[in-house]
């Protein structure tokens, strides 16, 4: 298997790119920025996708854009895959299938674990992981109702996967989540990601009221920085990480942003840290597998950004740009000891 990964990458032609040792555990975090076919889907609001659409989408962009994934993805571990992946901006089941099985990555032996949602232009959340080191137990899809002049809006669902860790028995539970957007405008749009915010944290009290040392991870594009009310006041993901506690939520990307000065995501000039890793405070202080607040970073190599240090997308507004993806991914090593 490391063989083969490590031929792969020379052939891709970045085997030269320094990446982080890696952890007993690797799991990655990662809008790829609308990974669409170039078939119309008369139920979503897609026709942008087509050869014939705004995006002049064709065969050609889409398999550049799968290899373009795949280096990426290679690049987040040097000589083996990742554990997990959670993808957010997935079209449906048969772009997450053609990633797998025509690129490399069908080494990894990934499985998919993927629900269509009622999402307006039908992007989804795909959680991909590798039986031989990780074994689900259990998976839900979380539906997001919205009450009265937002009734009718609807938004990706909350991903949950429960699991075991094979490298040590140890039992996580994942939250794959894509928030709805800013698009028009941040104050308008505030009450539906603090709806979201508050139907993951009853998922993740419910966890908490039968295991209070449960493993818990809260991952994917927030639509929202750490220090956003959506995630300060309606997750309650606190930011004092210096005595974590079990039971309760810590923000890992706080740090990340405002300590370390990481993004993942770049606006007008400004890097922001959208796609957020909250865990367990048995997650990042407890025994078996755990990770430290050093443990998760974007993904920032120099083949994704551009010479001004802005992100190397696949479209910048309806322009072809060719690039990788609107945001970095951010990847987490976790690790087992006492």
């Amino acid at each position: 298997m490391r063989l083969a990964v490590f031929v792969a990458l020379l052939l891709c032609g970045f085997a030269g790119i320094s990446v982080p040792d890696d952890g007993d555990f690797v799991l990655v975090s990662y809008n790829v920025e609308n990974l669409f076919d170039t078939i119309d889907n008369p139920d979503t609001a897609d026709d942008e996708f087509t050869p014939d659409g705004e995006r002049h989408w064709d065969s050609y962009r889409y398999y550049q854009k799968l290899k373009h994934l795949w280096k990426v993805l290679a690049a987040t571990t040097f000589d083996d895959f990742p554990d997990v992946i959670g993808f957010y901006e997935v079209e449906n089941r048969d772009v997450v299938n053609d990633l797998i099985n025509k690129t490399p990555l069908w080494n990894g032996h990934y499985q998919i674990f993927h629900r269509e949602s009622l999402d307006r232009r039908g992007i989804d959340i795909a959680i991909l992981y590798r039986p031989e080191t990780f074994q689900p137990i259990d998976t839900s899809t979380i539906r997001i109702v919205f009450d009265g002049a937002d009734s009718s809006y609807h938004t990706r669902d909350i991903m949950y996967m429960k699991g075991v860790a094979k490298v040590s028995d140890d039992t996580i539970h994942i939250f794959a989540n894509h928030w709805p957007s800013r698009y028009g405008g941040y104050s308008a749009t505030d009450v539906l990601r603090c709806r979201a915010a508050s139907v993951l944290r009853r998922k993740v009290d419910s966890i908490f009221a039968n295991n209070q040392c449960a493993k818990v991870l809260c991952i994917g594009d927030f639509n929202d920085n750490p220090d956003n009310m959506s995630v300060n006041d309606f997750l309650k993901a606190r930011t004092d990480l210096d005595n974590v506690e079990p039971g309760s939520l810590y923000n890992v990307s706080h740090y990340l942003w405002r300590e370390k000065g990481l993004w993942s995501y770049w606006y007008q000039g400004n890097g922001d840290f959208l796609d957020q890793v909250i865990a367990s405070g048995d997650l990042l202080g407890g025994k078996g597998l755990h990770f430290s607040i050093d443990d998760a970073s974007p993904l920032n190599e120099k083949f994704l950004l551009n010479e001004d240090g802005s992100i190397f997308r696949t479209y910048l507004g309806p322009r072809y740009t060719g690039g990788y993806s609107d945001h970095l991914p951010v990847v987490i090593r976790m690790r087992v000891g006492d």
